[in-house]
């Protein structure tokens, strides 16, 4: 897809391209980003946004160590074009840097993500790119240059260098030293003087003839010469040769390494294309994820914007949702000035242009765009004094290019049609227009104030009117979209609140006339009435969403309830157990009592305390079992009961056998080791064993299977909730103690809701962030 560079213009897309290329690595990236087209085919962008979400998983992981910045090679290429020139210091420390951040980003694109698997979409994309020629480059420079550029003083060819420069500085200095000692009455001072890096000695003028020697100069009062004695221009030429040794061993150094560059300028070359077409990947993840966009999604032929964000806006940006149908081809958009219109209908076409541009756009999940093959805009003043065209004909003249190259999956972006002339005039032709547009576009937004072309598209089943709500309390534009009903232009309420006086509202008022007023009632009525079903409609979900929750807390509890009601069973069975088998020990060492040796009044206490004990330790397992019945109505269906039948009693359905009638209505039952007295009420009738098959409920299609991960990074903080919710439920039924939960780190606000939603939560004993290696402040680990 080609566009204009007027569309661009005219839908702010250079504007967002500016703050896109801050999150570029590298400056010579900005030309490639500039050069980059728009992609018309859904694979080649679903493939771009998959290589997307790679990286902002890679982004998302606090452990993972993120790429370094490159510097510029676009004055060393044009350097290497030049044969035998060497490369200065500065320029070759550049490449060394870039081949070094170049295998950082390598080894970043290969980090494996979240589920330790590395990106199929990515990893490939440097590999066998940075060969041994570049690193060995690499090394040979780092180990020669410093950071400036400079050969290092270590350099072990420089480093004797630098002594015998040291040594014969030394015996220079030692001879100045002697020298000033010995001649310190023909002197001005006893400090030398460096000339031309030469040391020269400060000579009274009258004292000239005493010293023999060069000289170099006198004082501005001509007092005192610089000479240079005889003797000490050999010391001077002893530094001056050995400092030139070391020029020439730099010059050596420089040469040898622009050598090695020349040999692998071509790898270079590749490796630097190859970094400017991972760097762009990367700059449209940072700009994604700085701006909290989702990935658009193409599984309808439709468009549906939730929540869009006009990045240029900033925070003064105003969230919008539209949604048209694909069977509507054209939509009206009407309402106030200033209300917004404009900026709608840019965003409609600034988010489709990103779409084939990116592959994301700041929206919410959920959004859709067709893919086109051409955009048009006509928006703004397009007069023109050099081209001796008015404000109509400027349109006139844009709309007639429109129209000639338009397709049947063109988006044509109409700012005001049919303004600027005679409204019914006017109204003929930006009807006309849209007849055509229906016949030979994908989809055309339209804004206008037109009453004919309100009318067309309420008649027309391919037309959509939308307008600019505006609030009659505040007399403002609230700037959300309302699909399906047109707007008012609200020109009087403007003018009320741009503080025109009284009498001129009044005199337009009656202008205006009260046919054209009780429409303009009319639409504020339906707007009225669109507002409280909104409202309704709000509540109703609201409401529907709070049902939803409580049946889920019910389930929840039951599932809880039966949970106690079986671990009650095990305790009070494993209690019992070990009270009866202590009670067996007690009856076996009392009947030993009892049968050896005459019985006393002692043997007999013991035999009925031990009864007593038995009749106690019954009647407070009775209390327990009523306590701790869990009180569930249910039909109980009426049946016959029989002494010897099986039964199941109370409300926790424990099986029991039947053993006799006890007092009106009720029974004696065996519970396991305990006879108890139930209400005939309280008895079920036992369901007959078939086959002696077992029967469990499964919850598989209630609630999935838990899982060790679940990753909510890219989910609004309501649905990563409601994937938390889930996840607690499955782990709850599937007996599930401990999962964590992928939360990135972003703003925080999908970690701090996470957070307070665990605290609530009953069945969560603990939850703690995850080891810096596997996750960090990005993954919290849940225990329940």
């Amino acid at each position: 897809m080609r566009l204009s560079k007027k569309t661009l213009t005219d839908l702010g897309f250079y504007q967002v391209l500016d703050l896109i290329e801050k999150y570029l690595l590298c400056e010579d990236t900005k030309i490639e980003l500039n050069k980059r087209g728009f992609i018309s085919d859904k694979d080649q962008l679903i493939y771009l946004q998959d290589q997307i979400e790679d990286i902002l998983s890679l982004l998302e992981n606090p452990n993972i160590e993120k790429p370094n910045s490159f510097p510029s090679l676009s004055e060393t290429f044009e350097t290497l074009k030049i044969t035998y020139q060497n490369i200065d210091g500065p320029n070759l420390y550049k490449v060394a840097s870039f081949i070094d951040s170049s295998e950082k980003l390598l080894n970043f694109i290969n980090e494996p993500n979240f589920n330790n698997k590395k990106s199929k979409n990515i990893a490939h994309l440097l590999n066998d790119v940075i060969d041994e020629d570049l690193i060995k480059f690499k090394n040979e420079v780092f180990y020669a240059l410093d950071e400036s550029g400079k050969v290092k003083e270590s350099h072990p060819l420089i480093r004797a260098l630098v002594k015998q420069v040291e040594k014969s500085k030394r015996e220079r200095n030692t001879f100045t030293r002697e020298f000033i000692k010995s001649n310190k009455n023909y002197l001005q001072s006893d400090l030398e003087t460096l000339r031309d890096d030469r040391i020269v000695l400060p000579v009274r003028n009258d004292a000239k003839s005493k010293v023999a020697g060069f000289v170099h100069g006198s004082s501005s009062s001509g007092s005192t010469i610089f000479l240079e004695p005889y003797k000490l221009v050999e010391y001077n030429n002893s530094v001056v040769l050995a400092e030139q040794q070391i020029e020439i061993e730099i010059a050596k150094i420089y040469t040898s390494l622009s050598n090695m560059l020349r040999e692998i300028k071509y790898s270079l070359k590749h490796l630097h294309t190859q970094i400017m077409n991972v760097d762009i990947l990367y700059c449209f993840a940072r700009w994604v994820k700085v701006n909290d966009c989702t990935r658009v999604s193409y599984e309808a032929d439709k468009i549906k914007l939730l929540f869009a964000k006009h990045p240029l806006l900033g925070s003064k940006a105003v969230a919008i949702s539209i949604e048209v149908d694909p069977s509507v081809k054209c939509v009206v958009i009407s309402g106030p000035n200033a209300g917004g219109k404009t900026v709608t209908i840019k965003t409609v076409g600034l988010f489709s242009i990103l779409n084939q541009y990116i592959g994301y756009i700041p929206c919410q999940e959920g959004s859709i765009l067709p893919i086109f093959d051409k955009i048009y805009t006509d928006i703004g003043d397009e007069q023109s004094i050099e081209e001796e065209l008015s404000t109509f004909s400027g349109h006139m003249n844009s709309l007639s290019k429109i129209l000639k190259n338009s397709t049947k999956n063109s988006l044509i972006i109409l700012d005001e049609l049919g303004s600027a002339t005679d409204p019914n005039e006017g109204g003929a032709i930006a009807q006309s227009i849209t007849d055509f547009l229906l016949e030979n576009s994908r989809y055309s937004f339209i804004t206008s104030h037109l009453a004919s072309l309100k009318h067309k598209a309420y008649v027309s089943d391919l037309m959509l009117n939308a307008s600019m709500e505006f609030d009659e309390a505040s007399h403002l534009p609230t700037f959300r979209v309302v699909c399906g009903l047109p707007g008012d232009s609200h020109a009087i309420d403007t003018a009320i609140r741009m503080k025109l006086p009284k009498v001129v509202i009044d005199k337009a008022k009656s202008y205006l006339g009260d046919g054209q007023l009780q429409i303009g009632q009319i639409v504020k009525q339906l707007e009225n009435e669109r507002k409280n079903v909104e409202k309704k409609t709000l509540e109703l979900k609201a409401r529907e969403k709070e049902l939803i929750y409580l049946k889920k807390e019910v389930d929840l509890f039951r599932l809880k309830v039966k949970q106690k009601e079986y671990q009650l069973k095990n305790e009070q069975s494993t209690e019992l157990s070990r009270y009866i088998s202590k009670s067996r020990k007690d009856l076996e060492n009392l009947v030993s009592k009892l049968v050896t040796g005459e019985i006393n009044k002692d043997k007999t206490k013991a035999v009925k305390d031990f009864i007593n004990n038995l009749d106690k330790k019954e009647k407070e397992v009775k209390k327990q079992i009523e306590k701790e019945e869990v009180e569930f109505e249910e039909e109980r269906e009426p049946f016959t009961i029989k002494v010897g039948m099986d039964v199941l009693c109370g409300k926790s359905k424990r099986e029991g056998v039947v053993l006799k009638p006890d007092g009106k209505n009720k029974w004696q039952v065996q519970v396991g080791s305990l006879k108890i007295s139930f209400k005939e009420k309280d008895l079920y009738q036992a369901k007959p064993v078939v086959n002696a098959k077992k029967y469990s409920i499964s919850y598989a299609n209630e609630t999935p299977r838990p899982k060790t991960n679940i990753d909510v990074r890219g989910l609004t903080l309501d649905k990563a909730l409601e994937e938390v919710q889930n996840q607690l439920e499955a782990c709850l039924i599937h007996n599930f103690n401990t999962f964590s939960i992928i939360h990135g780190l972003g703003d925080g606000i999908l970690q701090t809701g996470i957070h307070d939603f665990l605290k609530k939560q009953s069945q969560v004993k603990d939850y703690h962030f995850a080891l810096p290696k596997d996750g960090g402040m990005g993954k919290t680990y849940v225990i329940l």
